[in-house]
């Protein structure tokens, strides 16, 4: 009866070490021999993925030709870079474009005295497959977004001095409301306008220059700006422009917070004759958007 009982508990102890062996060959199969190496996930191909390393766009081009305003003086080449506009939504939709729109030949002028002082950002949108183009100071380094609303933008820091920036914003009509408020705030003129559509201006902005470019058409719903010093001395100037359609209203501005010691007058003056000329940015079409027809 021992005997039958001491092989019965022989065959339970032998039955649980092969489990073990099993467990553990199929532990080292499945990870292998290196146990502190994670598996790696696999690439996303998501368009609206806010992962820049999976769809960063490349770029041969890092120069970008402008005619020079002194018709003595040949071109004005200045740098090129692509910024990836990082967006908050994901829609789901599977296709991604990382092929740089080309960007259209420059009929904006430039002073050669701006061929170090500025340069020029393309904002890469993955979720159009285009995007559109700007100026900034030299060195400024740019952080793109696109909202989940729609809006969208881009904000430029001066990386030497990062109280000093410039922000360029669009509300790509999507949210009437902050468009109207927005062209009573910077039009004051349009405040009571604003008001009467239930948007109030309870904070006017402290201006010591404001004007209007025209009488009528586009320039006529843009203006340039310069607000009142802070207390820290540093100032902000800039440009907006508006537009109605059968969206609603939509309302883009560029603006520079600078030191009013800054001696870049001339560069601000070029970048917000840059969105002034385009009513915003230079816009670049999707090279795709034919072929996905």
């Amino acid at each position: 009866m021992k005997s039958k009982r001491r092989g019965v508990r022989n065959g339970w102890i032998l039955t649980s070490i092969l489990c073990v062996v099993i467990v553990l060959v199929l532990l080292i199969g499945y990870k292998g021999l290196d146990w502190g190496t994670p598996t790696t996930p696999p690439t996303s191909t998501n368009a609206q993925t806010n992962n820049e390393a999976d769809n960063k766009p490349s770029s041969t081009q890092e120069m970008l030709e402008f005619p020079s305003s002194d018709p003595d003086n040949g071109q004005v080449i200045i740098p090129l870079h692509t910024t990836l506009a990082q967006l908050n939504i994901d829609s789901g939709d599977e296709y991604v474009n990382t092929e740089i729109p080309p960007i259209p030949e420059m009929t904006f002028s430039l002073s050669q005295d701006m061929k170090n002082q500025v340069e020029a950002t393309l904002v890469y949108r993955p979720d159009i497959g285009g995007g559109y183009l700007l100026l900034a100071p030299a060195g400024w380094q740019a952080t793109a977004v696109v909202g989940a609303n729609g809006s969208y933008g881009v904000t430029f820091q001066d990386p030497n001095h990062p109280e000093q920036n410039m922000n360029y914003s669009d509300t790509a009509w999507t949210c009437t409301g902050c468009a109207i408020t927005a062209i009573g705030a910077y039009f004051p003129e349009k405040a009571e306008w604003a008001d009467a559509l239930g948007f109030t201006i309870n904070n006017p902005l402290k201006f010591s220059e404001q004007h209007i470019l025209g009488t009528a058409g586009a320039e006529a719903r843009t203006v340039r700006y310069t607000l009142q010093a802070d207390a820290n001395g540093y100032q902000d100037e800039g440009a907006a422009y508006y537009d109605k359609g059968e969206w609603g209203y939509l309302f883009r501005s560029i603006g520079i917070h600078q030191a009013q010691t800054s001696p870049q007058q001339e560069v601000v003056e070029t970048l917000m004759k840059f969105f002034t000329d385009n009513h915003g940015p230079l816009f670049i079409a999707d090279p795709n958007a034919e072929k996905l027809d």
